[in-house]
């Protein structure tokens, strides 16, 4: 191989591993989710759902935080009782990680910018209940 095509491979090497290594982010707090089950009637404001094995989320935590209604019905397409407006989903319904439970528990996240700490489970298992991933309301 000659030297100039070694050259260019090596820097397209060290390219691809740069552009891999930022890509690839362990946690996506925040990415959009849809919940899979959804109450009757949609959810109740002031109360918080977790769906723990959420596929949609590298995290595998779908998180619907104080939003009343129905994160499946927006108004602007559905316009009857439950329906939610896209802003509500928007800052209600998305994709977190656990950042604080019981010791010894399980690995716990850092949040990132833009979100808080914030119990929101008391009560459950040991693998789940503790604080979560939120943004402030």
């Amino acid at each position: 191989m000659n030297r100039s095509l070694s050259q260019s491979l090596t820097v397209l090497a060290i390219a691809l591993a740069a552009l891999t290594a930022v890509g690839c982010q362990v946690e996506a707090v925040g990415d959009p989710c849809t919940p899979e089950n959804v109450p009757p009637g949609g959810f109740l404001s002031g109360e918080a759902y977790l769906e723990t094995s959420s596929v949609q989320c590298r995290t595998r935590v779908c998180i619907v935080n104080d939003l009343q209604g129905d994160p499946t019905r927006l108004c602007d397409v559905d316009p009857t009782a439950g329906c939610v407006t896209q802003a509500d989903v928007d800052n209600s319904v998305y994709c977190t990680c656990r950042c604080d439970g019981p010791a010894g528990a399980a690995d716990f996240c850092a949040c990132p910018d833009g979100f808080e700490c914030k119990q929101v489970l008391s009560s459950g298992g040991v693998g789940i209940v503790g604080s979560y991933c939120v943004k402030p309301k």
